[in-house]
This record gives C-alpha cells, structure tokens and sequence, in this order.
C-alpha cells in the first residue's frame, strides 16, 4: 500500500499561535484567509486544516514530503509580509497530535474545560472539506480529537461550573447588575452576538438591544430571541446599563455611560475604566484553573492514554485499507476471469466436458493471478513464510483445536 492510502502519524504537523504565546491583543494578526489558505494548498503536498477563534491561531497539516512544514512557513511569511513564523510554535508527529487532543479537551482553552471548542473543532474540518483543504487524513484527526474532548470531559470535572469565556462574561456582568431591570445592548451581530443574546435570554434579561452596522443582521438575531434591533449608533449605545461589544472596529472609543462594558473584541474597541477585556477574564479563568488542578492532571494523563489508542486506531485504518485493496484487486480478477470463461462457454455451450475444463482453466488461471506475486515475496521474505504459514494453519478447513487455535491467534 501506497504512502498516500495508509496514515503515518509522523506526517501530522500543527503552527500554533494562541493567547498565551502572542497575546490576545496581537493574535488576530496571524489569522489567515480563505484565499490564502487556497493559495498556500497549491503550494504544498497534503492536507490543511484552521482553527481560528479568540484563543488560538491554529493550522494543522497532514503532509506527504519531508520539506512540507518549511515551505509552509515561507509562504506564510509572505503572505503576511513579516515573518510571523517566528513566533509560532510548531509541532510535528505526536507532539502535533498530542496538542490538538488538549485543545479538544479544554486544556489550552483561555477557560479550562469550555464546551464551545468542541464545536469550532467540527466545523473547522467540515469548513476545510468543504474548501477541499483536507481529506481523509485530517478528518481521521479530528474526529479522533472531537471524541477525545467528549471523553475527557464524561471522565473528570475539567469542564464543572462556568468554563466557557462567554459564559465567565455573562457571570461577571450578573455581579454588577440584575439583568431583568437592566437595559442592555449587545454590539455585534455576529456567532459571538448571537452566542452572547442567547445566553442573556436564558439568564431572564428582557430588555436587549442588538447593534450592527447591517441592520439587517441584527434584526434577524434580535427576532431569534425576542429582542430589539438598531442600527450601530454609539451614542444610543451609551445610554444603556450593561455593553457587550464583539465588533471589529477601526479606532478606539469611551462610553463612559454604562456601569460595564464587556469588550469582547480582538482587538479591543472600548476604552475607560468601566471595561473589562479577554484579558481580564483571562486572569479570572486562570483562577478557576487553581480549582481545577487535580482534574487537569486526571486529563493529562488521560490524553497519554488516548495517544495510544489513537495509534492503535491508526493500525486498524492502516489494515482495514490494505484489506479493502486486496479485496478490491481480488474482484476485479474475479470479475475478469469470469467475463472470458463466459464468453469461452458460449462457444461450447453444447459440450459440457469442455465448459467443465474451461471453468477448471478459469479458476487456475484466477488463482495464480491472485497468489503468484505473494508467493514471490514468500520466497525472498522469511519473515512472510512464517505468516503465511500461520494462516495455513487457520485455514485448515476449520480442524484447528481450541489450543491451537489460541497459539496461532498469539503468532
């Protein structure tokens, strides 16, 4: 089987950039587009995958050559114009794989344990399928990764309590104000907008307003959840209680008005001494962490478990795909052998001895096409006699004793 069907768990590679390793206020810098991510799958050999959110800049690559990860990163330098790849961290093979097993499990996550990465997990590979960056081999990795998180999360206690940096936000903002009398804006419409209105909804909050600059957009999150559009004015915006601002924006501005102003924004957008940033809930989310030390330990460990498991279920893939070629190979001898002898069996239709030699010369010749080249290797490989000779022995028109059987099963 080719290097291309099988999975090498050394072809994996992962350019991370997160909070904690550029800061959230610069990491919006090392985002890359969609055009540039087509750019950059006609210059290498392999699979591409992104996951970009406000904790992390993440690529993940399955490659087919040993140079990959370098030609990566020089067109990722030019693409920015500056070379970022100096700021990355990089990890190839294990490490890679290891990695993305933490992000899945909340691990890396500015909030230990937070849910939503699950799901910006799923539709990072559905999104890159979709753009036809990645197949097989990255889908392999994630679904792997996306049970991995659904594991550790079932096993421990990493993700009890408010985890999600939304959440943290919505519980920090309950401490100033009682949301059913106050007046509260949301400023973005937005995943984060939306994500932000639904949990308002849920915490009993009545009086919302979305701004957007597309009145539009916010009119169809604000029908969603019963709440109110505008149109992004910051000057109405001041008069509310409570802001919650997820937007990007071009300069920085005050609203001095509102008792809080959650800025959710990279980079941030709100100014004054009433705002609080990811930056803060950063701090308050590594607080929670002391907590939570003994399931992050419980979940490390269960990761080195799961990496294991994870190159078992390479294996299977690996065998499973060399048995589905076989096979394949297998019928379409069959199919061949069988498309001539029919068409010899017409010529002698009347003559049942000879359609009897022509189903005897069909069946040899199939044979031989199906066994003569493994039994070639037999001849030049011993380590393959003795495995041939240990499926003799299962074959063995089912007369294999029960502990023979158990001895052959060990070979």
């Amino acid at each position: 089987m080719s290097d291309r069907e099988s999975i090498n768990i050394n072809n994996y590679a992962a350019i991370v950039y997160t909070y904690k390793t550029v800061g959230l206020s610069k990491l919006y810098e090392h985002y890359v587009k969609d055009q540039d991510l087509l750019t950059l799958k006609n210059i290498i050999d392999g699979e591409i995958s992104v996951v970009q959110t406000c904790n992390r800049a993440e690529t993940y690559l399955y490659f087919y050559e040993d140079n990959g990860v370098d030609k990566f990163l020089k067109k990722i330098d030019e693409i920015h114009g500056k070379p970022i790849s100096k700021e990355a961290i990089v990890l190839k093979g294990e490490e890679a794989v290891k990695h993305l097993f933490e992000v899945a499990a909340g691990l890396d996550s500015l909030a230990i344990g937070e849910y939503e990465i699950l799901r910006q997990l799923r539709e990072s590979i559905d999104k890159s399928k979709k753009m036809g960056l990645s197949d097989e081999k990255l889908s392999f990795l994630f679904e792997n990764a996306i049970k991995v998180g659904r594991r550790i999360r079932q096993s421990t206690e990493i993700s009890k309590g408010k985890t999600g940096v939304y959440a943290l936000a919505i519980d920090y903002a309950k401490h100033m104000a009682n949301f059913s009398d106050s007046r509260i804006a949301i400023v973005g419409a937005g995943e984060i907008g939306d994500k932000l209105a639904l949990m308002l909804k849920n915490e009993g909050a009545k009086d919302v307003v979305i701004f957007n600059r597309t009145y539009e957009k916010a009119l169809e999150v604000a029908k969603k959840y019963g709440f109110v559009a505008e149109s992004l004015d910051f000057n109405k915006v001041n008069n509310f209680d409570i802001v919650f601002v997820a937007i990007y924006y071009d300069k920085k501005i005050n609203l001095p008005g509102p008792k809080l102003v959650v800025d959710l924004s990279i980079p941030t957008v709100v100014e004054g001494n009433n705002v609080i940033t990811l930056e803060n809930l950063k701090t308050m989310s590594e607080k929670i962490l002391e907590l939570k030390k003994i399931s992050l330990q419980k979940a490390e460990q269960l990761i080195q478990i799961e990496i294991e498991n994870f190159k078992n279920e390479i294996i299977k893939y690996n065998q499973n795909r060399l048995i589905s070629k076989f096979m394949k190979r297998i019928e379409d001898i069959r199919e061949s052998e069988a498309e001539r002898a029919y068409l010899e069996i017409l010529k002698h239709i009347d003559n049942k001895e000879e359609i009897k030699n022509i189903i005897d010369r069909m069946t040899n010749s199939m044979l031989k096409k199906i066994f003569s080249p493994l039994f070639e290797n037999i001849r030049k490989n011993e380590d393959m006699a003795n495995y041939i000779s240990n499926i003799f022995e299962i074959l063995s028109n089912g007369n294999i004793s029960d502990p023979k059987t158990e001895k052959t099963e060990k070979k």
